[in-house]
């Protein structure tokens, strides 16, 4: 009987050591787990009211402050917009990219003004789409480009209308002047591919409607209007070797050894009769090679 109780405490001694290590050897692990899942109060210094607050008047439109709430990791500000009254938040909270944890400031303002924008076209939108024979999809964040993309069977002769209407729709709620820029791209669903393309676009801009394949000529012509601060009329486009492009070989920056190189150029005139080009060759990031025409 003393036989059979030795043995079975030993078994019991045996079973719970092993347990027990992995135990000990795991603490470690979970509590470094912990720590670095949930920062210690005060180990980052979060933006105060008024640094938020500071935020809100440098890059949103007028806004009213409304409250503040404080979390253990996070400062958050609460606002509306002045004009159209929604809310957003700018907050600060205590961030982890890869080891340790530092500050992070988030603006929720363009996101909230895309969500006011699109719920108050929305219906509107939605009755010009069913007419003109495409569906709406709103962009996954804050738009930059494309304000919304259209997919549709049809061709672009037939949806122009209804997507010049939807421009204007918009163009007409964005109060603060968000999406001059921006476009609508309609899309074709291309069965080779299994993939939805591209092929047509309304800009904001000068209200126009085109195919995907002139963009490159808008994209050029908005360029040489930012770098001239005029208005710029589009004349042809052709291609030349860039040895042969006028003033370009003696660009300080150029490289002789691309001479035979065949780039796209763009001819143009300024709203005030001056004849000017511009090349596909890039001078700086977003500015491109841009001289005088005879």
């Amino acid at each position: 009987m003393k036989t059979i109780a030795k043995l079975f405490c030993a078994a019991v001694r045996f079973s719970i050591v092993p347990l027990l290590c992995l135990t000990l050897f795991l603490l470690p692990v979970v509590l470094l787990t912990a720590c670095e899942d949930k920062p210690t109060a005060g180990m980052v210094r979060l933006k105060t009211e008024s640094e938020l607050r500071q935020i809100a008047q440098e890059e949103c439109p007028p806004c009213t402050f409304v409250r503040m709430e404080r979390k253990l990791h996070e400062n958050i500000c609460y606002f509306t917009d002045d004009a159209c009254g929604f809310a957003f938040t700018i907050g600060s909270y205590a961030h982890k990219p890869k080891i340790g944890y530092i500050e992070s400031t988030y603006n929720h303002w363009d996101q909230c003004y895309y969500d006011y924008i699109w719920d108050k076209t929305n219906a509107r939108a939605e009755a010009i789409a069913k007419q003109a024979g495409f569906t709406l999809e709103k962009e996954d964040r804050p738009p930059i480009r494309p304000y919304a993309e259209l997919y549709t069977d049809r061709t672009m002769e037939q949806i122009a209308d209804g997507m010049i209407q939807l421009g204007h729709l918009v163009k007409s709620a964005d109060v603060h002047h968000k999406y001059d820029r921006c476009e609508l791209w309609a899309k074709h669903y291309d069965s080779e591919k299994d993939i939805w393309m591209n092929y047509a676009f309304y800009r904001f801009k000068d209200d126009v409607v085109d195919l995907d394949e002139n963009k490159d000529i808008y994209y050029y012509m908005d360029n040489a209007e930012d770098q001239l601060g005029v208005k710029c009329i589009f004349d042809y486009k052709t291609q030349m070797k860039e040895g042969e492009i006028p003033g370009l070989s003696s660009w300080e920056y150029y490289n002789a050894a691309h001479d035979d190189r065949v780039i796209n150029i763009y001819f143009f005139h300024t709203e005030t009769g001056e004849k000017k080009l511009i090349a596909e060759f890039q001078v700086e990031q977003n500015v491109y090679y841009l001289t005088d025409a005879e």
